[in-house]
């Protein structure tokens, strides 16, 4: 079984224009809420798409799963699921069919992946992450559980995501110390057990 991919990717219209967003929109929503001829199943697979546009599918991962698209003034964000890593080439293929550009932001814990190619923050501004976690399962002596285990509760229900480091810093001033970077942020929270992750850009 694979560990899931979250990828959020903004398709895009470099001279603007909105008619090829619409159009690309309403092709995605087709096979994010396709049924089976067949089966009469609900299928999400993003390899229906493809192969409903005529693209040789036969040398790209197709592990991905439409989950949510949204039509907005300048891009169609498109949410989706896939297996170990994310799928650019599938993109890219999306991307020239319609003449669009993209970016993506991606997370999957288990193999440590993080990127976000969206370098100037336009549609994805998160710059690092930390993931949700259970706070009992740390392991943490009774000493740093009675210091800091309420915090650190508050802190790990939700995945949180930052715009910056100053950010993460303020997240994290409260277990006094001062990080001026991540890798000292980072140097502090291995007695907790957590870590901070950066996105990666490429």
């Amino acid at each position: 079984m694979p560990n899931w991919c979250s990828n959020s990717i903004a398709f895009y219209q470099e001279n603007g224009g909105t008619a090829i967003l619409e159009a690309f929109y309403a092709d995605v929503q087709k096979y994010e809420n396709f049924i089976d001829p067949e089966t009469g199943r609900s299928e999400n697979w993003v390899g229906n798409w493809l192969i409903a546009n005529g693209i040789d599918a036969d040398n790209m991962s197709t592990c991905g799963f439409f989950s949510n698209s949204e039509l907005n003034d300048d891009h169609v964000r498109i949410d989706m699921e896939s297996a170990w890593e994310p799928l650019p080439e599938v993109w890219d293929a999306m991307a020239e069919k319609y003449e669009l550009a993209y970016v993506y932001i991606s997370e999957e814990p288990g193999m440590e992946i993080y990127v976000n190619t969206d370098a100037g923050g336009h549609f994805f501004s998160s710059r690092y992450i930390l993931n949700s976690f259970d706070v009992d399962d740390l392991e943490l002596d009774d000493a740093t559980m009675a210091e800091y285990g309420e915090r650190l509760r508050d802190i790990g229900e939700d995945t949180r995501q930052f715009d910056s480091f100053e950010e993460v810093a303020e997240d994290f001033k409260d277990f006094g110390f001062i990080a001026t970077d991540l890798e000292s942020l980072n140097k502090n929270l291995e007695r907790f057990n957590i870590e901070v992750y950066e996105y990666d850009y490429e």
